[in-house]
């Protein structure tokens, strides 16, 4: 019978001996960690030596130990890994990878699944931040949380980082905060500042917190300490919340909310409130607190509220909604910088939404609602604007400002007819006009107004193109409590206009072959047009007047224009060898001027319009110039003149100059020059004059050092009789801390 047995198991004894044999060889070894519970991850274990320990479930792994689970890697030269309970001893040139951050040390336990556990002299290294923790005794407390006994903090690699935080006691936790005790800033080895305790963010995506404060100092408003909070509400909406402390002024609470419903669909609504504790009460000593430009200022509950929004509506329908209310003519100017001031609000906006707010200085403020939908040839718009005159409003006078509540526009662009060799285009529209306070010649009322237009392009022998067209108005008025110049007060009115007009032109090519570094080709195209339009004269004295649109002055007018277009070809080759052709349109200029016969006919001895010229030229990346001006045939002088040029390198140094001249207006230069001192120190100066007043409208200075892991910004800058300086230390993963 025992002979039976043994016969029986004789192939187990076999399989052991040879497994037996197997694990403890010297060659690699490796082991899948079944889960007792079908929901955990199954780990495998691999080195030069594995044995399993059946009393303790326990595998002991030697030389080259790699233990691998979901996103977790763990490497060591020894290891314990209990099967039960899923702790891992391991000690020996220790490299745990988690995700993108690791952890390296000399040894370590570990629960693998939980991912707490202790850590002996050891490096933590969050990847999204460039972030590395220190410490001699480091506990991992949780997926996503550390703590270290004298510890350190640097986003710098190396054995002697730039710069280091040292503390007694350093708590991590990811997309969340950090804590110091007791934290040093050092610089290489030298301490430079102490502090009895720091907080820092750790994140890499959006989360609640405090951002970087801003603090100023000026003579109007005193101290200035401006902290926002943000706040995560969901994935496509978030928050942030300001407080704005101004030691002369008071507290300004400002708010900022932003969504997005869709693709087509998001928006942001923003509203600031100061309980001002200055007013213009025309004494001297409020003289800070008041502008030369408006009416005085004797409210002190100020506000200001604007909202942009995109909607995405049925039948490829668009919707768009501005609006900007704001307590008094002085805010805006007194409220340009800070996180919630003018230019921080009109950046945001034109970045996220494309549209833009009025000038800070701007008294009349636009409201508008826009429905729209645009085909391959025609656009149809319905809008409602609405004028926030601020003055009539704070001063309690009669407000005639104009509102279009609403304007319906069905318009065409040039197109062709049918199969015919006619083109159309049409601008129509309904406008209904209205005015809180009325005169008797500022009423409300509505207007329709349709005016369709024939081309007809033809070719004149083989090298003229000629289009003659005419356009025909029609346009309606009903006025309410109107009465013309001759007593007549019918509501309805009407006009009936033409137009006509003609181009005359042709292009002139010029291929040349330079064949250099340059280009391989260059092809000059040369426009000359002439171009004619005839609008009659039209009495119009008897319409009511809402708009350019009802009185359309008489033309009869010749216009000459030459255009030349600079275009270079260059042969180069793709990354796989294929030939590949780039065009780059690397000069513009254009000529034009008019005359007036209309001016002729009635003796006027100055038919000729002023000589305008538009001229652009960037050869290539280092080199750009543009050009307008205006100048008198009659004067002999130039009425505008605007001139801009930059130079670049390699190494990004670059120049821009601009003069700007109007005519016994304004006659402006300003320079700037930006220097890269080494490849990490770089400078910048720039300077605006008032050469007609001759003084200095602007200048500013800075000086920036861009290291791997941080940065120093030094600025200064001086404009209207203040001065203000900058100072800002960048510690990457960190945050920004300095003065301004």
């Amino acid at each position: 019978m025992s002979c039976l047995l043994k016969k029986k198991y004789l192939p187990l004894y076999v399989a052991a001996a040879f497994f037996y044999i197997f694990i403890s060889s010297k060659g690699f070894a490796t082991a899948d960690v079944l889960p007792q519970n079908p929901k955990e991850i199954p780990w495998h274990v691999s080195a030069q030596v594995i044995t399993y320990d059946n009393k303790r479930n326990l595998y002991i792994a030697e030389d080259n130990v790699v233990i691998t689970g979901g996103k977790t890697r763990l490497e060591a030269d020894y290891a314990e890994f209990s099967n039960k309970t899923k702790d891992a001893f391991v000690q020996g040139n220790v490299l745990l990878i988690s995700g993108e951050d690791s952890i390296s040390c000399n040894a370590m336990n570990i629960n693998l699944t939980t991912e707490i556990g202790t850590i002996n002299k050891g490096t933590i290294y969050i990847q999204k931040n460039n972030f590395y923790i220190h410490g001699e005794n480091i506990k991992k407390t949780g997926k996503f949380s550390y703590s270290a006994d004298k510890g350190s903090i640097t986003s710098c690699s190396g054995e002697s980082p730039d710069w280091k935080i040292t503390g007694r006691k350093i708590k991590v936790t990811i997309e969340g905060y950090g804590t110091a005790t007791h934290p040093v800033l050092w610089a290489k080895k030298v301490p430079v500042v102490y502090s009895p305790f720091l907080v820092f963010p750790v994140q890499t995506k959006r989360q609640t917190g405090l951002l970087a404060p801003r603090l100023t100092s000026s003579d109007r408003k005193g101290f200035e300490y401006e902290q926002p909070l943000f706040i995560a509400i969901s994935r496509n909406t978030d928050a942030t919340v300001y407080t704005d402390y101004m030691s002369d002024r008071g507290t300004k609470i400002g708010a900022e909310y932003r969504y997005v419903l869709d693709n087509k669909s998001k928006g942001s609504m923003m509203f600031d409130y100061l309980e001002d504790e200055k007013k213009d009460d025309g004494t001297d000593n409020t003289k800070l607190y008041s502008f030369s430009s408006t009416p005085q200022r004797t409210n002190t509950d100020r506000f200001w509220f604007r909202m942009k929004h995109n909607q995405d509506l049925p039948q490829e329908f668009t919707a768009k909604l501005d609006i900007d209310v704001v307590s008094d003519e002085d805010y805006l100017q007194e409220f340009q910088d800070g996180f919630t001031g003018f230019n921080a609000t009109q950046e945001y906006f034109e970045k996220e939404f494309g549209r833009s707010l009025d000038a800070y200085d701007n008294t009349i403020r636009k409201n508008w609602l826009n429905i729209s939908k645009s085909w391959s040839t025609y656009t149809f718009n319905v809008d409602a604007l609405w004028y926030d005159n601020i003055t009539a409003r704070r001063q309690d006078i009669d407000d005639t400002t104009l509102q279009t509540l609403p304007s319906i526009q069905f318009d065409a662009s040039k197109h062709q007819i049918g199969p015919s060799r006619f083109y159309y285009a049409l601008d129509s529209e309904y406008r209904s006009f209205y005015r809180q306070d009325t005169t008797t010649t500022l009423v409300n009322g509505q207007r329709a107004d349709i005016y369709p237009k024939v081309f007809l392009p033809l070719k004149l022998g083989k090298f003229f193109n000629f289009e003659p067209s005419i356009g025909l108005r029609e346009t309606i008025w009903y006025a309410d409590d109107f009465t013309d110049i001759n007593g007549n007060s019918d509501s309805f009115r009407t006009r009936e206009m033409y137009d006509i007009g003609a181009t005359l032109s042709t292009k002139l090519i010029q291929i040349f072959n330079p064949d250099n570094s340059f280009a391989d080709k260059i092809k000059h195209e040369i426009i000359p047009e002439l171009g004619y339009v005839f609008t009659p004269y039209i009495s119009q004295d008897e319409l009511p007047s809402f708009d350019s649109i009802d009185r359309i002055a008489e033309q009869n007018l010749v216009t000459w224009s030459l255009t030349n277009y600079f275009i270079s070809r260059k042969v180069g080759k793709t990354p796989t060898g294929e030939e590949k052709l780039t065009y780059h349109e690397f000069a513009y200029a254009k000529i034009y001027q008019s005359y007036d016969i209309k001016k002729e006919r009635d003796n006027d001895p100055k038919p000729f319009s002023s000589i305008f010229l538009d001229t652009e030229l960037n050869p290539n990346t280092f080199i750009s110039f543009d050009v307008d001006l205006s100048w008198s045939p009659y004067g002999n002088n130039f009425q505008t003149m605007n001139i801009g040029n930059t130079l670049k390198d390699n190494r990004g140094d670059s120049l821009r100059t601009e003069y700007r001249y109007t005519e016994n207006i304004s006659e402006t230069l300003y320079s700037k020059i930006d220097v890269c001192l080494t490849d990490e120190l770089s400078a910048y100066y720039s300077i605006e004059r008032n050469l007609k007043e001759k003084k200095t409208v602007e200048n500013q200075a800075g000086l920036a050092l861009v290291k791997s892991c941080w940065s120093i910004n030094l600025y200064f800058s001086e404009s209207g009789g203040e001065k203000s300086i900058a100072f800002l230390i960048n510690l990457h993963g960190i945050g920004e801390f300095g003065t301004k």
